[in-house]
């Protein structure tokens, strides 16, 4: 597993938000490689982008309360219990998964899986 920087958003969660910062970014040339907005979570949306002191410059510009955080990030063969495997080698491990999102594009043979986890160098020691 790979060891990511994603950024932490705060904002507030209304239509236009995503697609505002989505759009900044991208004026930039900043690509996000994976999101995940969860409302629940008042207005929290995880990216992880690059390059990263663009994309900070970016939400620093738009007035937005962000923090970096460390994830782990795989690519997983696109087929039933690639993610299990996985999974099980962190639960063998004693690392708990905070939280998982992921994106498959059609066509591709890989998923990109982003997950916080409870101990993020133990994991990234994870073949």
């Amino acid at each position: 597993m790979a060891r990511v920087t994603q950024l932490l958003i705060h904002a507030e969660n209304k239509p236009g938000t995503l697609a505002r910062i989505c759009s900044e970014l991208a004026a930039v040339a900043v690509n996000i490689s994976a999101v995940m907005a969860a409302p629940d979570e008042a207005g929290a949306i995880r990216i992880v982008a690059a390059p990263l002191p663009t994309a900070c410059k970016v939400l620093d510009s738009l007035k937005l309360s962000y923090h970096e955080e460390d994830a782990v990030a795989v690519r997983l063969t696109d087929r039933p219990g690639a993610l299990g495997k996985v999974t099980r080698k962190l639960a063998d491990k004693g690392i708990n998964i905070t939280y998982c999102y992921g994106s498959i594009v059609k066509g591709d043979h890989r998923a990109l899986i982003i997950m916080g986890v409870s101990d993020v160098d133990k994991a990234a020691d994870i073949v």
